[in-house]
């Protein structure tokens, strides 16, 4: 049992085929292995049934909360700045809506998180085209010259131990944020563990996590943090 409070934050945005089984099977997870636990289901805008479905499992399951946005608010960056800005737990773990990842693999991080600080997994035979695998390999190329870390994977299933998140440095609109709190995170010491997992086809809705404009922000932020950090012990 996981004596800290965690947080699973599932942002969906017209997930309405999957978003209901991935707030069961989070839940399921959290309830049995977490003794403070809560299941944040943002909605994030959805024009579809998402946002009666969230509302749904939060009458019948306890733990489980609904935040709704009336917009879309323009991508998986402020999405994510949302979940770190407004997490009041001692972990927070971002969990796709699309059932690319299975939600019950969330199990597989629970034995890493009292020795760790940051647990995260990689995609095994990885489900995706070849440019968003292009994408990250570069991702990861940049991350390692210019500030020397590695990890298996940086946009996926990972577990943050939010003492190791400095809310007053979190800038920016791109999914780079994400990447931004692990650099921090692990030139500050943070205890890293990696794991591989399954990952699975979209079967539903449309992936818009590698469009130009977000790469373009992701790049001009990483610049950014290169610059900011020569120098510094941040």
């Amino acid at each position: 049992m996981i004596e800290e409070s965690v947080q699973a934050f599932i942002p969906a945005f017209n997930e309405e085929a999957t978003i209901g089984t991935v707030i069961e099977r989070t839940h399921g997870v959290l309830s049995r292995h977490c003794g403070s636990f809560e299941v944040l289901a943002f909605d994030d805008g959805s024009t579809d049934a998402t946002p009666r479905i969230c509302d749904e499992a939060a009458k019948r399951l306890g733990g489980v909360r609904v935040v709704h946005r009336k917009v879309n608010g323009g991508g998986w960056g402020p999405v994510v700045k949302y979940a770190f800005l407004n997490c009041k737990h001692d972990w927070l773990v971002i969990v796709d809506s699309d059932m690319q990842f299975d939600p019950c693999d969330l199990e597989k991080f629970m034995p890493y998180l009292p020795d760790h600080d940051i647990v995260i997994s990689g995609r095994k035979d990885r489900q995706d085209s070849a440019m968003r695998k292009l994408i990250t390999f570069m991702d990861k190329l940049l991350l390692k010259l210019l500030f020397g870390v590695s990890f298996y994977d940086l946009h996926w299933i990972k577990f943050i131990r939010m003492s190791f998140v400095d809310k007053t440095l979190i800038s920016g609109d791109s999914p780079f944020i994400e990447t931004d709190v692990l650099i921090r995170a692990k030139r500050r010491g943070a205890r890293v563990k990696e794991i591989w997992l399954p990952h699975y086809p979209r079967l539903h809705g449309t992936a818009t996590g590698a469009s130009f404009r977000n790469v373009y922000r992701s790049m001009r932020d990483m610049l950014g943090l290169y610059i900011r950090l020569r120098g510094t012990a941040r």
